[in-house]
Parts: C-alpha cells; structure tokens; sequence
C-alpha cells in the first residue's frame, strides 16, 4: 500500500510539473481568415499560423513567438488546422502557465508558408496578417480542451477574437522596376549637372 502511494504521488508531481494552459487554437466558420479579401483557399502549405504569447499583469509590448502551430484546412477555406491541414488544434500549450491563468495575452498570425518559421520576413516582402491582441479570460487544462478565444458570432467579448482577420500581400517591386527607377533618377542627375 504504500508503494502504491509513493507511486501515485510521484506520477502526480511529474504530471503537474509538465501542466500548461492551453487555448483552442484553430477558428470555425464565424472566423475565417481570408487573403487579400478572399477565403484562404483549400490547398495545403499555402499558409503557415503562429501563436504570439505574453504573461503577465499587464499587456507585454513583445510577445514571443510561440512557432508554427498551423496551416490552412484542406477542406474548408478560410479555418485554420495542425499541419496534416485536418486535424482541429483543440489544445495549445502556452510555456509558462497554468491551466486557469487568466494574465496571458495573445496574439494569432498567419503568413506565406514559402517564408517557413521567417514571419517577421513574410510581414514586409510576402503575404502576412494578424489578429488584434487578447487577454485570455483563464487558459484550458494541459490535456484540453482549451480556451476558446475565437467568438461564435459578432459578439463583444474581449477575451475572444472576432471576424478572422485579413492576410495581405507586401507590395514589393520587381528587381526591373528598380532598374527602371535608378535610370530615371541618374538622367535627372546628369541633367541638372549640364546646366
């Protein structure tokens, strides 16, 4: 007996030493993300998602990246799934919390998966878009399911994200059209040096 009681108290400290909270990740129909105004389409890879993370009493002023925790569904535009593009991510663990906590900010984006893990990249020469930050109302059990953070209708909770969000193609110029502009500006310059 009391092995069996050492055994089970062991199990249990090993078990809480590992617990986190974790939020249900992936958004349903009311939340499509879309990409440049249109439902990101059913063709796997396309779009890599990411979890940004705070703890803390406050709003942090930089969240971490947490790493690519999703790609966009193989069978419904717009909703974001685990990598296999079907399977639901229900619970995300966030490093550092406990189940309940309540003081952690959050933040989803998503970019172009040809950017990899680079999002800071994919911000300012590819596609990239992201939610608004959230403070989590308490974060779900270590085995799930999480915290919903993705509202069902337009409603006005803050602790929920509301409508999806927008990803949206950088404009970048073409290598010709920066060619094409260094010429004007060095015609403009031997120009005015003539006068």
């Amino acid at each position: 007996m009391k092995k069996l009681l050492t055994t089970t108290a062991a199990t249990l400290l090993a078990v809480a030493a590992f617990a986190q909270g974790t939020v249900y990740f992936s958004n349903g129909g009311f939340n499509k993300i879309s990409l440049n105004g249109t439902a990101v389409g059913t063709t796997a890879g396309t779009i890599n998602y990411g979890l940004f993370y705070g703890v803390g009493a406050t709003q942090p002023a930089a969240l971490t990246f947490l790493g690519v925790e999703g790609a966009n569904s193989t069978s419904t535009a717009g909703v974001i799934t685990a990598a296999d593009g079907a399977t639901v991510v229900s619970a995300l663990g966030i490093p550092g919390t406990n189940p309940n906590d309540a003081n952690v900010w959050i933040q989803i984006a998503g970019w172009s998966a040809s950017f990899g893990t680079d999002w800071a990249k994919a911000k300012t020469q590819g596609s990239f878009g992201e939610t608004s930050v959230i403070n989590v109302a308490g974060l779900g059990p270590t085995t799930g399911p999480g915290a919903i953070v993705w509202g069902l209708a337009t409603g006005t909770n803050p602790a929920q994200f509301h409508g999806g969000f927008n990803i949206t193609t950088s404009a970048v110029p073409e290598p010709s059209s920066l060619a094409l502009a260094g010429l004007g500006v060095a015609a403009l310059l031997i120009f005015r040096r003539r006068k």
